[in-house]
């Protein structure tokens, strides 16, 4: 059987060729290992970390509370939820353009009056129009043009869903920094209360002993001095502990007030584990859902050069009418009303003003300024992990360090106490000791809270949490 025009046409649109560059992903260039000081060679080589355990990376903690308050938190977060709501829109805009490649059918109703108003061109001819049916129209893709934009909104499509894993990302890193500054607060708080406590019994001693004679009103004022420092500490701490757990509640999706009976007691600094193996720059450059939201607006920007190319050339068009026809309305549904009829449409641009020239400009600049994008979104990618590490290994050596000295400052105070009360030394003595001791253990408190939010943070940089929402829901289900 010959075959028909019709088919002819609807093969060579499905088959069309698309104008414009083909989007090709590429790897990025980036170093072998990392440059971290003071990684050793196994954990600056290319062996990644586990992706399940990165998944959840938060319970290496080892914390109760704070794996409870991120699945509030990935469960309530509004954050999450508005990232949802833009895959929805995307998935729409994409099958919105996919619509386009296909035919547009209408149901039609119309009514016409047609009267020759010039007596000199036939004369008399008078009469009205009915009509009643469907209208199809359809564009023949011939040069890609949809073909392009669709590609486009599918790139869209998929940097929607890869950012909706970045807001996980984002949201783990941000729960577990502010849960780890919230009980060192509370640490330092505890601390701060202890000090004083201490120094008033110092401030009592004094009084005591300047009431035997043995001691002087200048040391009973100092002592009050320095627990009245101390004490005044205290509602600054109280106060930003309070804005860490209303944050904390902001970030859960819940209101003031909602975390106060489940975070009120008192816990120890969620510790930072120990990081044995880390993932080569390449790895987390896969991994990393920021980095492939760029690449996918690089792809997008790629395919809309092509859409824009595309204007260039000409549009084919077919139209179709089925349906009755009558210029009496009361005949319009007898069976000779019954009318079709086709029509085919050629449009090549040939005047305007350069505006197809520009929109090519346009898309152009548009694919230049994603791609550089992406290359400014790599290198920010490995100067945050680097930082990241680096100062995660720094301050564990700083921690030490701090533990050191407190130990022997707490010691100091004793002997400094026992010398004060036997009349060797000075009270001023005693001012200093007690002072640095309370500036040390304060020291390590801050210490241990930015050694864990550093680690958090180097987590965060190798794009960990980006499938907590996929893991909790594979971990509740049957």
């Amino acid at each position: 059987m010959k075959p028909s025009l019709a088919s002819c046409l609807i093969a060579a649109g499905l088959a069309g060729c698309a104008v414009g560059p083909d989007y090709k992903e590429t790897a990025p260039s980036v170093p072998e290992r990392w440059q971290a000081a003071g990684l050793k060679p196994a954990q600056a080589g290319a062996k990644p970390v586990d992706s399940e355990a990165l998944k959840r990376w938060w319970q290496s903690f080892g914390d109760a509370e704070l794996d409870r308050l991120m699945a509030e938190a990935l469960d309530g977060n509004l954050d999450i939820k508005i990232a949802l709501a833009r895959i929805d829109q995307a998935r729409a805009e994409r099958r919105s353009t996919r619509a386009e490649l296909f035919p547009k059918v209408d149901v039609a109703a119309g009514a016409e009056r047609n009267e020759n108003p010039f007596p000199g061109f036939a004369p008399g001819i008078k009469f009205n129009l009915f009509e009643l049916g469907f209208d199809a129209i359809w564009e023949i893709d011939l040069f890609g043009r949809q073909q392009r934009r669709l590609e486009a909104a599918s790139a869209d499509l998929e940097g929607a869903a890869e950012a909706y894993r970045q807001s996980q990302v984002v949201l783990t890193s941000e729960i577990a920094r502010t849960y780890v500054e919230y009980r060192s607060l509370q640490n330092q708080l505890r601390i701060t209360r202890s000090n004083l406590e201490s120094q008033q019994k110092t401030l009592r001693l004094t009084e005591r002993l300047n009431d035997e004679g043995v001691g002087t009103k200048h040391d009973v004022v100092r002592a009050r001095a320095q627990a009245s420092a101390t004490e005044s500490q205290i509602p600054a701490f109280e106060a930003r502990l309070t804005a860490a757990l209303r944050q904390l509640e902001v970030l859960a999706g819940r209101r003031p007030g909602a975390l106060d009976k489940q975070l009120n007691s008192n816990r120890a600094v969620p510790a930072a584990p120990a990081v044995q193996i880390l993932s080569s720059p390449a790895e987390t450059i896969r991994h990393r859902p920021d980095l492939r939201v760029a690449e996918r607006n690089l792809a997008a920007a790629t395919a809309m050069q092509g859409a824009a190319i595309a204007e260039l050339f000409p549009k084919l068009s077919l139209s179709a009418f089925l349906g009755l026809r009558n210029t009496d309305i009361e005949s319009l549904f007898k069976s000779a009303s019954f009318s079709y009829g086709t029509a085919a449409n050629l449009l090549q641009p040939l005047l305007n003003f350069g505006r197809i020239r520009a929109g090519i400009d346009l898309a152009d600049a548009k694919q230049k300024e994603a791609y550089l994008n992406y290359e400014k979104a790599v290198l920010e990618a490995l100067q945050e992990t680097e930082t990241a590490l680096t100062r995660y290994l720094k301050e564990e050596i700083r921690r030490q360090t701090l533990a050191r000295t407190v130990a022997d400052l707490k010691e100091s105070v004793r002997l400094s106490n026992l010398r004060y009360t036997e009349g060797v030394s000075s009270f001023l003595d005693v001012l200093d000791a007690q002072r640095a001791l309370y500036v040390a253990e304060i020291d390590l408190a801050r210490s241990e809270a930015d050694a864990s939010t550093n680690l958090i943070a180097v987590y965060k940089a190798l794009g960990g949490g980006a499938e907590a929402m996929q893991q909790a829901k594979s971990n509740s289900s049957p």
